[in-house]
């Protein structure tokens, strides 16, 4: 339960973020309601999924320590770099969830 809470901030938090000002005078701006909580989920999913994978990561470089001590060093240098580019992509991911088009403009 404790790990669905940070998905509805997100959503939360990106609906509050939506609406964008006309570019010009004669446009209209309709808000768009599903854009910023579809910017909330995708942003909380790419943070779950990056979460659920360096905790993966973290537990099998415990596992292979502890089987091979004397390789420490060598899974630890795997470990973090691994664990960048995981969080390389879930940085991606929520970028590209607040880049989400969040209104519709009508000419008028």
């Amino acid at each position: 339960m404790n790990k669905i809470i940070p998905l509805f901030l997100f959503a939360l938090v990106g609906s509050l973020f939506m609406v964008e000002p006309a570019l010009a005078a004669e446009e209209t701006t309709v808000i768009n309601w599903g854009a910023g909580i579809g910017k909330g989920i995708a942003a909380g999913l790419a943070v779950i999924g990056a979460g659920v994978g360096i905790g993966r990561i973290g537990a099998g470089a415990c596992e292979a320590t502890a089987r091979q001590p004397e390789m420490a060093g060598r899974i630890f240098v795997n470990m973090i770099l691994t664990a960048a580019l995981v969080e390389g992509v879930a940085l991606f991911g929520v970028v590209v969830g607040f880049l989400m088009q969040t209104s519709v403009t009508t000419g008028g």
